[in-house]
């Protein structure tokens, strides 16, 4: 089985955890550090779901792909809207960390796409720039071992 399916959008990281005390209460409180995070999260799954609608749950282990297009630094451009040429191979080798962007996408389609995420055994993960007015966002692949040659 294979689903492949692109959320448009500005990436958001999951993963990184912020701790606080609750000054009434006494007691530890963790949130995420992203607070983004829940609106990209819903996008992921909403795109998950319509994309598996015709496909059953993955059980089994499978591969997750993640490619992550990113919007190019302003510095990047002529102006007249070229790329500069010592930035035409560029990779966005910056923040966001591709593994916490990962993340998110991962446990966003438990339960939508696969049962559960523990399922998920390998990951390819890429960031790249987009390109040719490429919108900004994340090309998703999950196939079961099965497709693999």
């Amino acid at each position: 089985m294979r689903i492949q399916f692109f959320v448009p959008g500005d990436a958001k990281t999951s993963g990184s955890k912020r701790a606080f005390l609750n000054k009434s209460t006494g007691k530890l409180i963790v949130a995420p550090a992203n607070s983004k995070q829940k609106d990209w999260q819903a996008a992921l799954g909403y795109f998950a779901d319509i994309a598996a609608r015709n496909h059953r749950l993955i059980t089994e282990p499978c591969i997750l792909t993640c490619v992550f297009y990113r919007l190019r630094p302003k510095n990047h451009f002529r102006t007249n809207g070229q790329v500069k040429p010592q930035f035409v191979n560029a990779k966005p080798a910056s923040k966001p960390d591709g593994l916490k962007l990962c993340r998110a996408v991962e446990d966003a389609m438990s339960k939508i796409v696969y049962a559960d995420d523990s399922l998920v055994c390998d990951h390819r993960i890429s960031k790249r720039y987009c390109e040719n007015g490429q919108r900004p966002g994340v090309l998703i692949t999950v196939e079961t071992y099965e497709n693999q040659n």
